[in-house]
């Protein structure tokens, strides 16, 4: 009877190490060119009569772009790229998603969609243009406040989905 074949494990170590760098998520697609980013406010086109909403998702992109330290924030006239962030025409939505037996909606759902360009400033050539969406679920018992809770969960979500494009330029 013959012995299968074994890889000895000191081969399979020297591939491992190999390959074990040549995959990076952050900042793998950024131009070695680029440092900075601006990002002008986020202008609302939704109508939907929240004026806190394109101001917090502006600060939510800042910080989340601050964190993540792929790009230093600069003014958007002088930095290297840019990205700029619109919430369109029906951009948020506040919807019923369930609803009891006695025919009272009991939890609701925020939609906010924002469509973002991100262009390449040094180069005047445009990256990418895309849309994206998140949703927050809150009860309507919370009230305004609960209300409230989702939107800014939809942002962070929002801000968090479109820097990852930026860093990853997916």
């Amino acid at each position: 009877m013959s012995k299968p074949f074994r890889f000895p494990l000191a081969f399979f170590l020297f591939i491992a190490a190999l390959f074990s760098g040549c995959y990076s998520f952050t900042g793998a697609s950024i131009p070695a060119y680029l440092h900075t980013i601006g990002i002008p406010n986020v202008e609302d086109n939704s109508g939907f009569g929240q004026s806190a909403i394109p101001q917090n998702l502006t600060n939510q992109l800042i910080q989340k772009f601050t964190s993540d330290g792929s790009f230093r924030v600069a003014t958007p006239t002088s930095a290297d790229a840019r990205l700029e962030v619109s919430i369109p025409a029906n951009g948020v939505i506040d919807e019923p998603v369930n609803v009891n037996a006695n025919q009272i909606v009991t939890t609701k759902q925020v939609t906010l969609r924002a469509h973002a360009i991100y262009t390449d400033q040094k180069k005047q050539k445009q990256f990418w243009e895309r849309d994206f969406t998140e949703t927050a679920q809150y009860q309507i018992a919370g009230g305004l406040g609960a209300q409230q809770s989702a939107l800014v969960q939809a942002e962070q979500n929002l801000s968090q989905d479109i820097l990852i494009a930026v860093i990853s330029n997916w």
